[in-house]
């Protein structure tokens, strides 16, 4: 037994990690004579590594044959015949189902046909089996390559050859020129031309036939007559010619001559003419896109050319500083000439009517208007190339850009880069620029708004958590790794692969309309608050109040201020921020207070009817009793 491994045997392992392995599969083989033939099995250990084992065909030889085992649930089976010897049949008898015969075969052993197969091989002596015989006539047989169906080449020699074979297994014969590319100039069977599949003869012969096969073109003149149809006055030169590799420089578009056997390749103008994809040459439609090759067989030729000649128009293009970007018309490869301060004029064809706009290094695109209206905004601009398309006659496209500065930062963290199976992606998407993560460590990255938005995946992490500013990032979608930020000045990005970190979830709720100024982050500004966010643990949440009445209360106590006046709030729990209105705010005497209903800051009951006892019981907090706003600390 013994390992074999192949780029073919390896795409089959993707099938076998589909399978659960369920059974081995008993196989009998029969064969007719043990020294015609060879075989062998595979099959997939495991660890889906791929095992040989050769087979005695000894053993399988009698009229009930032998048996074998393939471990699992499918394996291959190959018999290959020996030198001199030919496989006439072969048979899984379980399936019906029969595979090619002549020099190997092989049979592909699944459990869906069964537990048990039965598989039949017979073989001939090759010489004694080809009873049936052709006649080969050959003007040069060095330019002939002539094959049985297996691809055993037949030899031959110019004159006549008598060629045996197997009326079973060998009645189809190859037929090509021994260089690729060249062609023959004829193959006959008996008397009758065959046609040609791409320069490959496919002949199926009978016992007595004949062939005769022309490798060599007669050396006569041939000539070939162009035609345009009704748009001929419009069209003509849309074609141009090489015959033999070498341009004709007097082809006047309407006859060409030529000598049996040259190769004349048509080319066609496709930057100003459409050909609708197909050219005729003798009669015969051919696929066309803009180069076709045939080989010049008869005295007479003709080529039909059914074109249409593209429309051209202007349109204009103005740019604020043209070295900021490079411009190409349609398919152009030559940038379109552009000066400051001035409107060029662009040359289109229907055929390619579309300008293509690509910033130079360090710079970006911050706006494209046609005729007055932005054009793809909805794609953004930035460092990226933008393709202008559907452009019409005298249509106006004004284009300003601006130099890229990067003078916005922002730092990205990450626990253990390491903890990525497979490795991971960071790279601003304006331009591809990669973002090397380093473990532990804070890497700061320069940036302009173009630059927006990074893109990071990660392949296979043992866990995924990002935070900016200390606010939970959500991925592109639910359990998904990968991620498009879009950094401000002075972000910090936390990423968490090995480790999930505390998360606290933080809301808000507002007794006074409006009160709330704005909400910031580990020091950085975060516009959607009023729906809550998730907070990584120990972020810092500042509140700044537009009502000098309303105040900031967390579990009952107010929240403390900083030197800026803003409410700050660590976050180290799930966490709701009450703004309430401080005028009307008392503190009670507990022991002195008759029976109320208590209420809390949203007006909903709490306790009706309390006493003293039962508002000891009461959290820390802002409740409305006997119609006060009252705190209990």
């Amino acid at each position: 037994m013994k390992k074999l491994y192949s780029v073919f045997m390896m795409s089959l392992m993707t099938i076998a990690l589909s399978f659960t392995a369920k059974a081995d599969i008993t196989v009998t083989l029969k064969v007719d004579d043990a020294t015609r033939l060879t075989a062998y099995y595979q099959y997939y250990d495991a660890t889906y590594n791929t095992q040989q084992v050769d087979l005695d065909l000894t053993q399988f030889t009698s009229e009930q044959g032998g048996s074998f085992t393939i471990p699992g649930d499918y394996g291959y089976l190959y018999v290959n015949a020996t030198t001199g010897n030919v496989i006439t049949y072969a048979m899984n008898e379980t399936t019906g189902s029969s595979a090619s015969t002549g020099s190997s075969t092989y049979f592909y052993i699944g459990s869906y046909a069964g537990a048990a197969q039965t598989i039949s091989v017979k073989s001939a002596d090759l010489a004694a089996s080809r009873t049936a015989s052709c006649t080969v006539n050959i003007d040069d047989a060095s330019k002939v390559n002539m094959t049985y169906y297996d691809g055993t080449k037949v030899e031959l020699i110019n004159g006549e050859n008598i060629v045996k074979f197997n009326p079973q297994t060998e009645s189809q014969f190859q037929i090509s020129h021994t260089n690729y590319g060249e062609t023959l100039y004829s193959v006959k069977l008996n008397d009758v031309a065959q046609t040609d599949s791409y320069g490959r003869y496919y002949v199926t012969v009978a016992d007595g036939d004949k062939l005769d096969i022309a490798a060599n073109f007669p050396v006569i003149p041939a000539s070939i007559t162009f035609s345009y149809g009704a748009n001929e006055a419009e069209v003509l030169g849309c074609i141009s010619v090489k015959v033999n590799g070498v341009d004709v420089t007097d082809f006047d578009g309407k006859n060409l001559s030529v000598m049996m056997g040259d190769k004349v390749t048509l080319i066609g103008n496709t930057d100003l003419y459409n050909f609708n994809y197909s050219i005729t040459v003798n009669g015969a439609s051919q696929y066309f896109y803009g180069n076709y090759e045939f080989t010049v067989s008869a005295e007479t030729n003709t080529v039909e050319v059914n074109a249409t000649k593209y429309t051209t128009y202007n349109v204009s293009l103005t740019v604020d500083t043209p070295e900021n970007i490079e411009a190409y018309a349609g398919n152009s490869n030559t940038p379109i000439s552009l000066t400051a301060g001035e409107v060029a004029t662009v040359a289109l064809s229907s055929n390619s009517d579309y300008i293509n706009v690509r910033p130079t290094a360090d710079c970006s695109i911050v706006s494209i208007k046609v005729n007055g209206t932005e054009y793809g905004k909805e794609n953004g601009y930035g460092t990226s190339s933008t393709t202008i398309r559907n452009l019409k006659e005298n249509d106006q496209i004004i284009i300003t850009t601006k130099k890229i500065s990067r003078d916005k930062s922002a730092t990205i963290w990450v626990d253990d880069i390491s903890a990525t199976q497979y490795g991971y992606s960071c790279y601003r998407y304006s331009d591809r620029e990669n973002v090397t993560l380093i473990s532990n460590e804070e890497v700061a990255i320069n940036f302009d708004d173009s630059d927006n938005p990074y893109y990071m995946s990660f392949y296979v992490p043992t866990c995924c958590a990002i935070f900016q500013n200390g606010v939970y990032n959500v991925p592109q979608y639910e359990g998904s790794t990968t991620y498009y930020i879009t950094f401000a000045d002075g972000d910090a990005l936390k990423i968490y692969l090995a480790n999930e970190p505390q998360k606290y979830a933080v809301s808000f709720t507002q007794n006074v309309a409006d009160a709330i100024a704005s909400v910031s982050t580990d020091g950085q500004a975060y516009a959607n608050w009023s729906t809550g966010f998730t907070a990584l643990n120990g972020t810092k949440v500042a509140v700044s109040i537009a009502d000098e009445k309303a105040e900031v209360i967390v579990d009952g106590e107010k929240a403390e201020t900083d030197v800026n006046g803003n409410y700050i709030i660590e976050i180290t729990k799930d966490t709701n921020i009450v703004i309430s209105d401080a005028s009307g705010v008392e503190n009670i005497n507990i022991e002195k207070i008759a029976t109320k209903n208590v209420y809390n800051m949203q007006g909903i009951l709490i306790i009706k009817n309390a006493n003293a006892e039962d508002i000891n019981t009461l959290p820390a907090g802002l409740y409305i009793i006997d119609g006060k706003k009252i705190i209990r600390k």
